[in-house]
């Protein structure tokens, strides 16, 4: 029924969470500081807000795909201050800002099972990853699922973001294929779901949580466990 499978990468097929606090570690450490537990949960807890502050979440609208990128910059700057503020960084505060996106640009955690459900799959379909995000970041945090994957689209490269159409339709116009062909897989209502269904697009919600699936959308399946997708496809 498909030709290509195309995921989300981040909350779909690798873990930022895990990502972005071993990227904390790494920046604490750069700056001459032993982490705690507690220090790099505080830091991930601002960071969560600090998205949302910053109107990272609402994808849907025109100013935030406007600007996406460059407040994604802003973002690890503002998470940096913070854990200056809170932490005392000093001197080196630049330096662990350098060590917090080079940790974040490391090979990925992937989420469980993402690799087996991969490796399944990767004979009977195209793999792709369709993405928001810095380009810089998401290619090396996919690197080791990149054996599986024919094509890595990635937002900053693409000049759109997830939900917009235009974001869709440059990628299928890349692969030469019929968005009929196409499934999308990913977690975000907003970001993947939104997007697929004005593209056209089937689509899977990776629903961890089990919350209810809001009137609006349109899916052809809802799953909590990556490995359940091998029982639909």
């Amino acid at each position: 029924m498909y030709d290509y499978v195309i995921f989300d990468a981040d909350h779909t097929i690798i873990d930022f969470d895990a990502d972005e606090r071993r990227a904390f570690y790494a920046a604490f450490r750069a700056a001459g500081k032993e982490p705690t537990a507690d220090m790099v949960e505080a830091c991930w807890r601002f960071s969560a807000e600090n998205w949302a502050n910053l109107g990272l979440y609402n994808v849907h609208l025109p100013e935030i795909q406007a600007r996406y990128h460059e407040l994604y910059y802003t973002h690890v700057r503002e998470i940096m201050a913070f854990a200056d503020g809170a932490f005392g960084l000093g001197a080196q505060r630049e330096r662990a800002e350098r060590v917090f996106t080079e940790a974040l640009s490391a090979a990925a955690h992937p989420v469980e099972d993402a690799p087996a459900v991969l490796a399944a799959l990767s004979p009977r379909y195209k793999l792709c990853v369709a993405t928001n995000g810095l380009s810089s970041m998401q290619a090396g945090r996919l690197a080791p699922l990149s054996p599986f994957l024919c094509r890595t689209f990635i937002s900053e490269e693409m000049g759109f973001i997830k939900p917009n159409p235009a974001f869709f339709r440059a990628m299928t116009e890349e692969l030469g294929a019929e968005s009929s062909r196409c499934l999308m897989v990913g977690d975000s209502l907003g970001s993947d779901v939104a997007g697929a269904n004005a593209a056209g697009m089937d689509c899977v919600w990776f629903n961890r949580s089990g919350a209810p699936l809001p009137p609006a959308y349109r899916v052809k399946a809802v799953i909590s466990h990556l490995n359940e997708l091998l029982e639909i496809l």
